[in-house]
């Protein structure tokens, strides 16, 4: 009975020291805080390097992650996000403490030049979300029916402060972000233009892999590209208004060209051959315009996506006497130009003017037709009035970047500091794990699997300008293709035109 009675108590306080991981919440205190700015599209990276690219073996202990997003009425929840969680030691080895707390903010407003020039003039700050506002609580709340998500108000004195960030993620390298993509302010300072032999001296410049670009349209002009193109015989008859592979339209790269370079007015212009006579694209118009005004959502100065139209397209910044973006709207003889400030907004643009919504970026609800630049990763239940496109007959999916058919694909960068104010010990260690786990086969096989446009499946691909080996089978798992910006023992430049090695 003694031996018994001892192995109960022995029992017991086993019991007692074992506690179930519960997701931190926004009184706890961290222990490493990291920064990092730049693209949107980088989030889903981070959120599926702390989970575990398959919901599990991430680097955070199963359990305690919590996520936070803003409630600005522009950014949807876009342009601030954190995640919270305690790191496992087993899974990031090289920390100096036990298993710490790691609180992840990152900051989206702007685009990809808040991950760039604040790290080349650090004594300048820009502003972060924090997620518990000391000055007036309740900051963050839970989102309905979740533990583990919250939502932050971002509009009161102290929900934001000024930092530097440690680090940037863009969305392409950072030597594109001069010339015509340079944004000379951010939070009201002014930057200087970057120069790239600063720019390689002053930060370390990490390839973190592709994602595929494409210029979506509104659906209305989607609609009348399908309906020139059955009359043209390019593709079956009862296509309209499907929406899938076979039935996806295409516009060529030299009219997407003339397009964003401000040469095209009016949608009149675009003419369509059918059996020897030219018609304007307008005539195929599924339902009425109220203007024939060439309609561009473009991005703001500094976004990653319209770097990635302007350098594709337009061949700038990358030669002398390159073409120059279209700016300056003309509301009169077109082109119409708009500048959203976020993804989110960029869709916002395309689909008010599509259906003729009124909105900030159409505010006389005309209907019209619209071309814009995202990511493959949006709208994927169609609910927007915009779709993608093919260019020059070729589809924007992972399998065509792997087969070298469809080349409109930008290697993004994760860049931070040589010198102080430099990132260092733990902050460094969980900095360059990110950097290495965020952009590997495995991760974006696993991020592709959500992404399920009716046209295919993912955005994202892995390159041998990573260092990986060159792939001899596809392999959507792990997807990784032999195309790339960067040949092997040279820099990342977006500007080069893609190789296969």
């Amino acid at each position: 009975m003694r031996f018994k009675w001892w192995a109960m108590v022995l029992f017991g306080v086993a019991l007692a020291g074992i506690t179930e991981a519960a997701p931190l919440t926004p009184s706890d205190l961290p222990d490493i805080t990291l920064k990092i700015a730049g693209s949107t599209l980088q989030d889903n990276n981070i959120d599926k390097v702390l989970k575990g690219p398959n919901g599990h073996d991430g680097l955070c202990i199963s359990g305690t992650l919590s996520t936070y997003k803003d409630a600005d009425i522009g950014g949807q929840g876009t342009f601030w996000r954190a995640w919270f969680c305690q790191l496992d030691n087993n899974r990031l080895q090289g920390l100096g403490q036990v298993n710490p707390k790691l609180l992840v903010l990152k900051r989206n407003r702007s685009g990809a030049v808040t991950g760039l020039y604040p790290l080349l003039e650090p004594n300048k700050k820009i502003q972060f979300m924090g997620i518990t506002n000391s000055i007036s609580p309740g900051q963050c709340t839970l989102t309905s029916g979740s533990t583990t998500a919250y939502t932050c108000r971002t509009s009161q004195v102290g929900d934001l402060f000024p930092d530097i960030p440690d680090a940037g993620m863009l969305d392409v390298d950072p030597g594109l972000l001069r010339d015509s993509n340079f944004s000379a302010s951010i939070d009201d300072q002014t930057y200087r233009e970057p120069d790239p032999t600063i720019v390689a001296a002053t930060l370390n410049v990490i390839n973190s892999g592709a994602v595929i670009q494409n210029t979506p349209v509104s659906k209305n002009l989607r609609d009348a590209l399908q309906a020139a193109q059955i009359a043209q015989g390019t593709i079956a008859s009862s296509c309209l208004k499907k929406e899938t592979l076979d039935c996806m339209p295409s516009l060529s790269k030299a009219t997407l060209s003339d397009l964003f370079a401000g040469n095209i007015a009016k949608w009149t212009e675009v003419l369509i051959d059918v059996g020897g006579k030219s018609t304007p694209l307008t005539e195929f118009a599924q339902s009425p315009l109220t203007t024939d005004l060439v309609h561009l959502c473009r991005r703001n100065l500094g976004a990653s996506t319209q770097a990635a139209v302007n350098a594709y397209f337009l061949n700038n910044p990358c030669t002398p006497g390159a073409r120059v973006p279209v700016n300056i709207s003309n509301p009169t003889i077109g082109p119409v130009v708009l500048a959203p400030s976020q993804v989110s907004l960029e869709e916002i643009c395309l689909d008010n003017l599509s259906a003729g919504r009124r909105g900030v970026f159409n505010p006389r609800g005309n209907t019209a037709f619209a071309v814009g630049m995202l990511t493959t990763e949006r709208n994927l239940t169609l609910s927007l009035d915009y779709r993608y496109i093919k260019i020059d007959g070729f589809a924007p999916t992972v399998q065509e970047v792997y087969n070298g058919n469809y080349p409109y694909f930008t290697e993004g960068s994760y860049v931070f500091r040589k010198r102080a104010p430099k990132p260092s010990g733990d902050l460094l260690t969980v900095l360059n794990r990110i950097a290495n786990d965020a952009s590997s086969p495995e991760v974006f096989g696993a991020l592709n699997a959500s992404i399920n446009q009716t046209f295919g499946t993912g955005t994202y691909i892995a390159t041998t300008g990573q260092g990986y080996p060159s792939p001899t089978v596809f392999d959507p798992l792990n997807p990784l293709t032999a195309y790339t910006h960067q040949p092997r023992g040279s820099l990342l430049d977006n500007c080069r035109g893609v190789i296969k090695q």
